[in-house]
Parts: C-alpha cells; sequence; structure tokens
C-alpha cells in the first residue's frame, strides 16, 4: 500500500468495508499525513475476517433492540408513497439505508481500534482468522449508487447543529437527495435523543467496539509512541486522534439514526440475534 495517494488509500480501507463510497472519517485520516498509511495495513487483515463483519452486524442488532424501545414511527410506506417518495425513490432509499446500515458498524469498529490502540502497545489478536466472503448483499451494496447533497441543503445545517457535530454526517447527506423524505424523518428522529434508552445504547455501542479490539484477529501496534518511532509526526498523529475521538461518538449515533430509519419502512429483521 506504500505510495498510494490519500485518496486512494482511504478507497482501499472502503473497499475492504464493501462500500460504495469513502466515509468522510477515512478520507480525514487519510489526509493526516503518514498516519493512515501506517495503520490501515496493520487493521486490513482483521477487517477481511467473518468475526469482524460479525461483530458489527452483532451491534445493529443492539441498536435495534433499544429503537424498537422508545420509537413508534408516524411515517410508513405507505404515506410516503403518498407524496415524498415514488416508488422508485423508495427502493433506491431502502439500498441506500441498507449500505449504511452495514458499513456504519465497521466503521465504528476500525474507528474504535485505533482508539483502543492509542495509548496501548499491542491490541487485539483475539480472534480468529476465518476468511470473510463477499456476500450477495454486499454485492448489491457495491452497486448502489449513493449521491451526497451539499452540506447546506434543506434542514441539513440544523441537522448538523442538533447532533453537535462539526460536518453533516454522511448518512443525512446521502438520504438529503430526497428533500421530502429528509423532512419528513428528521421531524421525527430530532426527537429521539430525549429518550434516555436511546442515548444509553448508542454509548453502549461505542463502549462495545472498543472492547471488541481485543478480538481483531491479527493484533495492531498503533499508539502514538509507535508511529512516531515509523515516521508519522506529532502534527500527523494530533490531527488524526482529533478526527477519531470525534468520529467515534458520532458514528455510534448514525448506526441508531439508520436503525430508526430503516424502522419506519418496516424493515426490523434481526441480522444475528433471532428472537427465541
Amino acid at each position: 500500500m506504500s505510495g498510494m495517494t490519500a485518496p486512494r488509500l482511504a478507497e482501499s480501507a472502503a473497499e475492504a468495508l464493501r462500500s460504495p463510497f469513502v466515509p468522510r472519517p477515512l478520507l480525514d485520516l487519510a489526509s493526516c499525513g503518514a498516519y493512515f498509511e501506517l495503520v490501515w495495513p496493520q487493521v486490513a487483515p482483521s477487517v477481511e475476517t467473518a468475526g469482524f463483519i460479525g461483530s458489527a452486524l452483532y451491534m445493529v442488532d443492539m441498536a435495534l433492540d433499544a429503537v424498537e424501545s422508545v420509537y413508534q414511527p408516524i411515517l410508513s410506506r405507505q404515506s410516503l408513497l403518498g407524496g415524498a417518495l415514488t416508488a422508485s425513490d423508495l427502493a433506491h432509499l431502502e439500498d441506500t439505508l441498507d449500505t449504511f446500515h452495514w458499513v456504519q458498524p465497521q466503521l465504528l469498529l476500525l474507528l474504535a481500534a485505533l482508539a483502543e490502540g492509542w495509548e496501548t502497545p499491542r491490541v487485539g489478536g483475539q480472534g480468529k482468522p476465518d476468511p470473510r466472503a463477499t456476500s450477495e448483499r454486499e454485492l448489491r451494496h457495491l452497486a448502489t449508487t449513493i449521491d451526497f447533497a451539499s452540506d447546506q441543503a434543506g434542514p441539513l445545517p440544523e441537522v448538523r447543529e442538533a447532533l453537535q457535530v462539526s460536518l453533516v454526517p454522511d448518512l443525512y447527506r446521502a438520504i438529503a437527495v430526497w428533500p421530502g423524505y429528509l423532512q419528513a424523518t428528521w421531524d421525527e428522529l430530532q426527537h429521539l435523543a430525549a429518550y434516555p434508552l436511546f442515548r444509553q445504547r448508542g454509548r453502549a455501542l461505542y463502549f462495545y467496539a472498543r472492547s471488541a479490539s481485543r478480538f481483531l484477529a491479527q493484533p495492531i501496534e498503533v499508539s502514538r509512541d509507535a508511529l512516531l518511532a515509523r515516521g508519522a509526526t506529532e502534527g500527523d498523529l494530533d490531527r488524526a486522534h482529533a478526527v477519531i475521538e470525534a468520529a467515534l461518538p458520532a458514528t455510534a449515533t448514525m448506526m441508531m439514526h439508520c436503525c430508526a430509519m430503516r424502522v419506519g419502512l418496516g424493515l426490523t429483521q434481526r441480522e444475528v440475534v433471532r428472537p427465541a
């Protein structure tokens, strides 16, 4: 991977996540000098394992449990088809949400591993090396076109302020290409943070991802000291650390929001944990 441009390095990571788009945090990390070039080759082998995607899908089930406990959607497929979306729009929206449903928890695990290793000499190595196959569902995701609206589209500045983030999350920029749907869903979802269980489960996803770092199939050495010894600069590392610290809680929150959007469309099937 040495010698890759920053955008190509981020694209390589997105491809490993089976994502048709490059998440903003990966682009930001790839722009932090030598940082991502030093850490991504260490994490990549673990991303390519069945255990990694299994942990990611377990987290989306965690999110769904909490969302179903507190969210009674007013939106429905029928009401959206009655005005905000055409049948073609709805199909594309479902594919878009399913892609984020799959990619965001993997991104959270990746960021959490980098955060966990920041001050720890060695992280991971307790997971199984069983290889990960690319599923039919992932092939469909890779064939899905994800468009992004401007950060200034519609209520997106309000979304950014309400979520207390510096940039509009990718999820909301993606659904903003359907303005009617964005407005309708934001009218509902902006109130979910008032529910303690919703907030608590978002934090639980963050802590679960941090603890899951020990189950990376291959150990990583991504501490500040280790990376300085390998040629990273203090400035590179300060910027990368800031990106990770901001992106981790935001990604966990967006997992909850994506889950709620899917519940609003009647999509409630568990991925890993089956009802008794």
